[in-house]
């Protein structure tokens, strides 16, 4: 598992690591070349180091990472096995909390679904990769303090306004999906 600073906002990157590494992506690639392969997709450095990554940098890093990986895996003779959707993208986004929470099973519920990364926005901006387990998120976080925890869907609104624990955006959900023998 790899481990965010203190003093940057990385967790783009770390949680795209932890998630392919929730995956089963050969060792070779988890860490620093996935890492290396996500920081290399985007511009704006060095602001990223302390202002963070947005979706649209989140979903440029992540098709870089599928690409190589793909390309990798043809490369040693093996059908790259993992898919990566954004369920509630743009005109998909849900409406609600009630909404969201819905579909959220739903999609979680296909077999082949392994993992995720979701943007929280409180209390304070972060991604994290996690598994859905029945009444919790078990979170692979980057935060050195965070290690495996599991967070109550309960205590977790999607929308603004409401307060409670854990604030999500609505839309910025990446679901992992196998797709194939490795």
């Amino acid at each position: 598992m790899a481990y965010q600073g203190n003093l940057d906002g990385l967790c783009g990157p770390y949680a795209i690591v932890n998630a392919f590494d929730r995956c089963g992506i050969n060792e070779d690639w988890v860490g620093q070349d996935l890492f290396n392969i996500a920081c290399s997709a985007i511009d704006g450095w060095p602001d990223i180091l302390w202002e963070g990554t947005d979706f649209a940098q989140l979903k440029k890093m992540l098709k870089a990472c599928e690409k190589a990986l793909n390309k990798a895996y043809r490369k040693a003779g093996y059908g790259f096995h993992v898919k990566i959707d954004y369920p509630f993208d743009g005109k998909r986004r849900p409406r609600s909390n009630k909404e969201y929470w819905k579909r959220f099973h739903a999609v979680f519920s296909d077999r082949d679904v392994t993992c995720g990364i979701v943007g929280i926005e409180d209390p304070h901006e972060h991604w994290i990769a996690f598994e859905n387990r029945k009444r919790t998120l078990a979170v692979f976080d980057s935060d050195a303090d965070g290690d495996t925890r599991r967070i109550r869907k309960k205590d977790i609104y999607a929308g603004k306004c409401i307060r409670r624990r854990w604030l999500v955006n609505r839309e910025e959900l990446a679901v992992f999906r196998y797709v194939g023998p490795a």
